[in-house]
C-alpha cells in the first residue's frame, strides 16, 4: 500500500503545524483514519464523494476548520490531494 501527499496538501499541513498545533494534530489523526479505512477497502465515517466517478472524497477534521480531500481510485495507493484550512486567526 502506497500513501502520498500532494505538494499543496504538504504545504498546508506545514502551515497548520506552524500556526495551529491542535488543528495539526487533529488533521494528522484524520489522515491516519483515511489511510486505515482505505487499507480496509472502505471509507471513513463522514466521507463524501466529490466527483462523479466516486474516487475522490473529502472529510472534515472534527472540531477544526480543515477539510481533507483524497483520491482513492487505485486500490493499492491513496493520495491526499488537497487540504483546505480556513484559518480564522487573521
Amino acid at each position: 500500500m502506497s500513501h502520498g501527499l500532494s505538494d499543496q496538501a504538504a504545504a498546508v499541513l506545514s502551515a497548520i503545524a506552524d500556526k495551529a498545533p491542535e488543528a495539526f494534530a487533529a488533521t494528522v489523526l484524520t489522515l491516519t483514519v483515511i489511510t486505515a479505512a482505505h487499507e480496509q477497502d472502505t471509507l471513513p465515517t463522514g466521507a463524501t464523494p466529490t466527483d462523479r466517478f466516486g474516487d475522490v472524497h473529502d472529510l472534515p477534521v472534527p472540531g477544526h476548520p480543515v477539510l481533507v480531500e483524497w483520491f482513492s481510485g487505485n486500490p493499492d495507493a491513496i493520495t491526499i490531494t488537497r487540504i483546505t484550512w480556513m484559518d480564522t486567526s487573521a
